[in-house]
């Protein structure tokens, strides 16, 4: 699901509020988070809640993982709705939604506002290997690039005898770039890391 589609089905029915009412009031910025049996319909239940509260739908992400659907996102909201909200999500048998409140406006503002000096596409494909995800992850972090979305997958080789691991997901680096940041360099030791553990790992720029 695109951020863009969720921002669209948060806009189907008015705000309670708009934007500029919202500022001038008592609000919080609350980040959700449900997970759930993935059906039609879900992303918009989840949003018309929201503006039932008088919120916002600011941020968010979305992905289906088999038979189940998870979604997180960021709303503003008056701080008198704010139990409202939570009674709404508890009505919904078939999500387990989790609200947490930020402590500071400007870590969910800077977090949405911040421009991308840099984004990649990391793949993985061969043997299964503990901590491979753990690993990978390890030298994206470690170079100041935070994954915006992954999906991993395995499957057992022809044969049955081998344990296929897949992985494909996007990194981004925020302005401005920490330094020393070095992306042939970032390649190669993904690529060093591939040969160590007998799969072939890659970053492709985007």
């Amino acid at each position: 699901m695109m951020l863009s589609a969720l921002r669209r089905s948060a806009l189907c029915k008015p705000a309670s509020f708009s934007p500029t009412q919202l500022r001038l009031m008592s609000t919080k910025n609350l980040i959700i988070n449900a997970v759930g049996s993935d059906r039609t319909g879900i992303v918009s239940d989840m949003t018309k809640h929201v503006t039932d509260a008088g919120g916002n739908v600011g941020e968010s992400k979305a992905a289906r993982l088999g038979k189940y659907f998870s979604l997180m996102m960021v709303v503003n909201i008056p701080e008198e709705h704010v139990s409202k909200l939570n009674a709404q999500l508890e009505t919904m048998h078939d999500l387990n939604a989790t609200v947490f409140e930020t402590a500071e406006d400007d870590v969910v503002i800077s977090t949405v506002n911040s421009a991308i000096a840099y984004s990649g596409s990391f793949t993985l494909e061969g043997a299964d290997n503990p901590g491979i995800v753990h690993k990978v992850t390890s030298i994206l972090a470690k170079n100041g690039l935070s994954i915006d979305k992954m999906e991993t997958s395995d499957s057992l080789a022809p044969g049955g005898s081998t344990v296929l691991f897949e992985m494909h997901g996007i990194a981004h680096a925020y302005e401005p770039l920490a330094a020393g940041f070095d992306l042939e360099s970032i390649k190669q030791e993904l690529l060093d890391l591939g040969d160590a553990m007998n799969c072939d790992i890659s970053m492709d720029d985007l």
